[in-house]
């Protein structure tokens, strides 16, 4: 849809309560076409490396078969961090009319090992990964436009500027959502817009409001030619009270909130968690609650914009810190700008509208605007802040709360997808800078050795699923229930995400590394993929319920020799070869926002490969859906998938 909200300065709204938990899918949604299995997606966190990487696993997905139809449509729910969400929320709702799904994914190439690197230049307009082939996509990139923006809603609506905590979602939403028309905004570049997840959903909250203009309201894709869409669950995180602490909030396409009891309280000192309430109302002043309703009076419905921008806001934090660099060098700032300035035209020229380009273009010229724009913005003012409130203890709230990248807290989305009951099988894809790397240090055995096989380096968000802290270069893994102190950063804030038996972190381990080896020395010559069966511990913080097991398939990127060898053309063997060398293709780095079409293709492609060359010798995937009884520890799993 593309006509504009009608709103006042505020307007009252009602939004239907959820409670929880237990959670389930099927409470909420109802999609026409069957998922046998109930089967959950995840996609990580990683910026443009998850968002690619992401873009090749559902297009095998799509590619691959079971019942009759691609496994992608089948797929019963989607959980998206970060960069993932990048990729997943625009998948949701890709408009009718605009980016085919076909675009948007590519198509998997089962030839791919004859491709010239001119063909592997090109990408389909519309395709995801389109806008990261810019350098104006770089973290340099961003900040510009950064300040641009926020120099341009200041002489656009001088009266109703554009508050510095939406700018890095404003920002985020012109690179990525403009291009499939899932932004629509005002003159200060706010959004005014709302996404829910059908038209009957839609319906409801429409009757519960009948002098509310609703009428651009996103709805999950759902034409002709598009795959059946999964439940949406987009992860993000909130500060409590101290600041100090991260609990996890997820967006769905019927509710939001935090749906746990993490035992925090908020910046108005109420308690967090128990549930959400209907999506556009989550940036709302509460009123009153009676009979699973809540009054509440908003500025403007919450969007597309607000979720997948908060959901990967680590990224703000990085623009912010250049950001404050050019405030104390004014001449750097200049500097870049010049040399930029063609990049940042041809970004205007496609992002902006064709009322503000002439002035856009003054500002990234050198206007001095854009250096009292710069000068404005103050050290944490990027922060995402919403009016927002607890339906577990409802009340006042006269103190926003600062909202951060789901990832500070979880990069996997996988406790969050947990949460639903009837989620029985989940593919895991952790899209991590991490290489598997074999290390001198593993899991202690309480003999004052390793665990045979567990000496292996993987992403710092996996070992907190299994209540083991990240990997420490002098002590290994070590339990969090060894006690906490001297944890920081990420050791600290991932101490709440333990869903799996301490004692299956070591077969993971193995398992990972032997997937990887296929029976050489080397840990990337095969896809790392494993299955496992798990059973589920209970977890208050993300409002996950203790179950005797869930079929878990790891999906983990890092590059395959057998991958490479596809390859006949001498020239892309060394195009593979030099990036793999100089660029730690295909683990770029989450801060490397910006690359070639060249890096996306065959980061994609190798993604792809993975999932289907592996479906293809072993049948990892399409077992998954058919309908069965969840599974009760290890022995449900296939011999080989078990163990190493």
């Amino acid at each position: 849809m593309s006509s504009r909200l009608t709103m006042t300065d505020t307007f009252t709204a009602i939004a239907a309560i959820t409670t929880t938990p237990p959670l389930s899918v099927g409470a909420f949604y109802s999609p026409a076409g069957p998922t046998p299995g109930n089967v959950g997606l995840c996609l990580s966190g990683g910026g443009t490396r998850a968002c690619v990487a992401g873009m090749g696993q559902l297009r095998a997905l799509a590619h691959l078969q079971a019942n009759g139809a691609s496994l992608l449509s089948q797929v019963r729910a989607l959980s998206t961090v970060s960069g993932g969400s990048w990729l997943g929320v625009p998948y949701l709702f890709l408009s009718s009319g605009g980016t085919s799904e076909a675009d948007y994914l590519g198509v998997y190439n089962a030839d791919q090992g004859t491709l010239t690197p001119h063909e592997l230049g090109e990408l389909p307009t519309g395709n995801a990964g389109a806008p990261m082939t810019s350098r104006a996509f770089s973290i340099g990139g961003i900040a510009a436009k950064a300040v641009m923006i926020y120099a341009l809603a200041w002489l656009k609506s001088p009266n109703d500027p554009l508050p510095a905590n939406m700018l890095w979602q404003s920002v985020i939403a012109l690179n990525i959502l403009t291009p499939q028309g899932l932004y629509l905004h005002g003159s200060n570049y706010l959004p005014s817009d709302m996404f829910t997840a059908t038209e009957g959903s839609l319906g409801d909250i429409k009757e519960r409001n009948p002098d509310l203009s609703l009428d651009t309201a996103y709805t999950f894709a759902a034409g002709a030619s598009d795959t059946q869409r999964p439940f949406m669950i987009c992860n993000m995180a909130m500060f409590d009270d101290s600041g100090s602490q991260l609990v996890p909030v997820q967006a769905t396409g019927f509710f939001s909130g935090i749906v746990g009891a993490p035992g925090v309280a908020d910046a108005n000192d109420l308690s967090v968690g128990g549930g959400g309430v209907d999506s556009f109302a989550l940036n709302a002043t509460f009123v009153s609650a009676s009979n699973g309703l809540a009054t509440v009076e908003q500025l403007r419905p919450w969007s597309l914009t607000d979720i997948m921008g908060t959901s990967s806001a680590a990224f703000a934090a990085k623009v912010q810190e250049l950001i404050r660099t050019w405030q104390r060098d004014k001449q750097a700032f200049r500097e870049w700008m010049a040399a930029e300035s063609s990049v940042l035209h041809d970004w205007i020229d496609q992002h902006l509208p064709p009322e503000h380009q002439a002035d856009a273009k003054r500002l990234a010229d050198g206007d001095p605007m854009l250096e009292d724009a710069l000068d404005k913005l103050s050290l944490g003012s990027l922060i995402p802040s919403y009016p927002s409130w607890p339906v577990a203890d409802p009340g006042v709230n006269p103190e926003p709360n600062q909202y951060a990248d789901g990832g500070n807290l979880e990069n996997t989305g996988l406790p969050s997808m947990l949460a639903y009951e009837d989620i029985d099988s989940v593919i895991v894809c952790v899209n991590s800078m991490q290489p598997i790397t074999v290390v001198n240090r593993g899991v202690a055995d309480g003999q004052g050795k390793w665990v045979q096989g567990s000496q292996v380096l993987v992403d710092d968000a996996i070992p907190p699923l299994f209540g083991y802290r990240p990997y420490d270069v002098d002590s290994g893994y070590v339990p969090y229930a060894q006690g906490k102190s001297g944890m920081t950063g990420d050791s600290q804030a991932y101490a709440n995400n333990q869903v799996f038996e301490s004692g299956e972190f070591a077969p993971f381990l193995s398992g990972l590394l032997a997937a990887a080896s296929a029976g050489s020395r080397s840990p990337n010559k095969a896809p790392a993929i494993l299955a496992q069966a798990l059973a589920v511990l209970k977890n208050d913080w993300f409002g996950v319920q203790a179950r005797d097991g869930v079929n878990i398939v790891w999906v983990y990127l890092n590059f395959s020799h057998d991958w490479r060898a596809q390859f006949e053309n001498p020239q892309t063997q060394a195009l593979i070869d030099a990036q793999a060398r100089d660029e730690t293709f295909p683990n770029y780095s989450t801060f490397s926002t910006h690359l070639s079409a060249q890096q996306i293709n065959l980061l994609a492609h190798l993604s792809s490969w993975s999932l289907v060359s592996t479906e293809e010798k072993e049948q990892v995937f399409s077992p998954l859906f058919r309908n069965a009884p969840p599974p009760s520890g290890s022995a449900a799993l296939p011999p080989r998938s078990r163990r190493p």
